[in-house]
């Protein structure tokens, strides 16, 4: 290798094997921005390794091991989540790489920083049939946002720099892994963040040479990251619009998961209903948003609340809304106009999104415009007596429901708080009133139970309220691990409310290496013996008729009998079995107390649910 200027050299390790010597500025180049970085151990990947654990040492980056690629990459994918900072997950080559791929799929469409990171094969055993090599380069095309190959032949041949000639060195590697996470980050109206891929080709030797302790310790070689934890971005300004001018339209803000916040001033001040997911952040008392919203716009024809529904002649759509079918409904009906608000490009959507985007709070203004007098209010008013209808309905149910426990969950936990894809987070949709106060231990069921008071404020901080949900690609798998990576980083509980085939379908987030930190994590299981919410689908109805009960309980229902306490057990958790609400508070109760894993499991029948369902909606004729 040669160069017009000297070798910018920071440090020296010319003693060791040039794969360490390679891996050490693959490390220097992400601690530039990350402090988290999960690993899932492997041979090919084993310079990393090393190199991770000096790095780790020298107080540069906070290293996470687990045995599952698959849980790996979900746990970065939480640690990314709740920091908003490139997080890795390091693999070896062959199927480990593989594993990585539906994290990167929520990760793209969810906007989440995910660096996946694959120690590959050198390119002269591809095509050899050698052990564990298959083609990895590209492997996640057209789902990340940038990736890049390091060869380690390349050194060799002039064409990679261990040394750089200048710290921008654009051939250095340490200045195309930095590049690399750039773009992981990148926010604009062009790019949004979003899963990268470092693919590195090692050769052997992979192990490092002979070094005393003493050397060791005077090679601090690693970066520590240029922003620390406190100077990540916090919420936007609340913006005032002068209204003056602005024309006057029945409009509703529809807010989806991970929507902007500032839309939440602009609606409140305009005078419109907020229609809140529970993962969107705007569902709390302060920002007035409508509860019991979701059965208002399943109300039967000629209800109150159906003609309330029929008044609205705009929408304003901000972030995603996943959840139900009357939400979509609303927006797409043909005598109302929708806009999508999207100060940043979204992760999700392209130019065939359906309805116009605008950028600019004072164009959303002038788009919603100012509410007539009482539009507001009787949103409000009856979305309090579409709650109260709820909390009556479960109220009558003479065993705890699966619906009556989200609700209860939803609104005591006194932690940051993930809800599973599936049923879980539509139950907590439709039931839970997240303006009541969080309860104190002791305090009772009473203070947040059936008939509790609605519209209070609610007692919890911004982040010990905050929801989480996966809602890019909205799987059921990596739930509880995105979860663990939540409280690792929070080093305090999180709670994750998850039915029983998403706790099963990602059990190797109990497999929790005996030499790593434990995430204080409560996990509450609903458990219903399969999957619930295929029932509240078209095919609920399919299986009510003669003969189609057993075929769409077979490949819907996927019924389980699995002994969850048994499991638990077995990878060394606490269990607990919640039979009534009273259980549930009793086990709910002072999250600051305990450490670790812990599974909750409450036990109900998802048979009388559709039942249910179509009974509350036919009550909304009362609305």
């Amino acid at each position: 290798m040669t160069s017009s200027r000297r070798p910018f050299r920071e440090f020296d390790d010319s003693y060791d094997a040039e794969s360490l010597r390679m891996a050490r500025r693959v490390v220097r180049g992400l601690t530039m921005s990350m402090q988290h970085i999960v690993v899932a151990p492997g041979s090919r990947s084993a310079p990393l390794a090393y190199a991770l654990r000096e790095a780790e040492e020298l107080g540069a980056i906070t290293v996470h091991i687990r045995i599952d690629e698959r849980s790996a990459a979900f746990t970065a994918l939480g640690l990314a989540m709740a920091t908003g900072r490139p997080t890795g997950v390091v693999t070896t080559s062959g199927t480990a790489a593989g594993n990585l791929l539906p994290a990167v799929m929520e990760a793209e469409l969810s906007g989440v920083p995910l660096a996946v990171i694959t120690a590959d094969r050198p390119e002269e055993l591809h095509g050899t049939g050698a052990n564990q090599t298959t083609w990895q380069q590209g492997m996640f095309a057209g789902r990340v946002r940038d990736e890049v190959h390091l060869e380690q032949s390349d050194i060799l041949e002039g064409h990679l720099r261990l040394e750089p000639a200048s710290r921008d060195d654009l051939m250095a590697v340490e200045t195309q892994v930095g590049l690399l996470m750039r773009q992981a980050t990148a926010s604009s109206a062009t790019s949004v963040p979003g899963p990268v891929h470092l693919n590195i080709g090692f050769r052997d030797p992979l192990v490092p040479t002979g070094i005393s302790s003493t050397q060791q310790a005077l090679q601090r070689w690693a970066r520590k990251p240029f922003l620390p934890a406190e100077d990540r971005e916090t919420a936007a300004p609340q913006q005032r619009i002068d209204d003056a001018d602005l024309g006057t339209f029945r409009t509703a803000f529809v807010f989806g998961h991970d929507a902007p916040a500032v839309a939440v001033g602009l609606a409140q001040q305009l005078g419109h209903p907020i229609l809140a997911e529970p993962s969107s952040g705007a569902r709390w008392s302060d920002t007035g948003a409508v509860q019991g919203y979701r059965l208002l716009l399943q109300a039967p024809e000629g209800s109150a609340a159906a003609e309330l529904r029929e008044q609205v002649q705009r929408v304003v759509v901000v972030g995603r809304p996943t959840l139900t079918r009357p939400v979509q409904q609303l927006i797409r009906r043909r005598d109302v106009q929708a806009v999508q608000y999207a100060p940043r490009r979204l992760a999700w959507s392209d130019e065939r999104l359906p309805r116009r985007s605008l950028r600019e709070l004072d164009e959303l203004a002038e788009f919603a415009g100012r509410a007539p007098a009482g539009w507001q209010e009787a949103w409000q008013e009856k979305g309090i007596a579409a709650q109260r209808m709820i909390d009556a309905a479960l109220g009558e149910q003479e065993q705890l429901s699966s619906v009556r426990a989200a609700q209860f969950v939803a609104e005591t936990v006194r932690t940051p708080l993930l809800l599973g894809s599936s049923s879980v987070i539509r139950d907590v949709d439709l039931a839970a009133a997240l303006t009541r106060p969080a309860a104190e231990p002791g305090a009772g069921v009473g203070a947040t139970g059936v008939g509790g008071a609605v519209g209070a404020a609610a007692d919890r901080g911004a982040e010990d309220r905050r929801i989480y949900a996966l809602r890019g690609v909205s799987g059921i798998d990596g739930n509880l691990s995105a979860a663990a990576g939540v409280a690792l980083h929070r080093q305090r509980r999180v709670t994750a409310l998850v039915g029983d085939l998403t706790f099963l379908h990602d059990l190797n987030t109990l497999l929790v290496p005996s030499t790593e930190e434990r995430p204080h994590l409560d996990i509450v299981v609903i458990n219903d013996g399969g999957g619930a919410i295929f029932d509240q689908l078209e095919h609920g109805e399919v299986g009510r008729r003669r003969g189609n009960q057993q075929v769409v309980e077979r490949f819907f229902g996927t019924p389980q009998s699995v002994e969850i306490e048994q499991l638990v057990i077995g990878f060394g958790h606490e269990h607990r079995r919640a039979e009534t609400v009273q259980d549930l508070e009793a086990a709910l109760a002072g999250p600051d107390d305990r450490v670790g894993v812990r599974v909750i499991e409450v036990r109900t029948d998802r048979a009388p649910l559709r039942d249910f369902h179509a009974e509350l909606t036919a009550r909304a004729a009362e609305l």
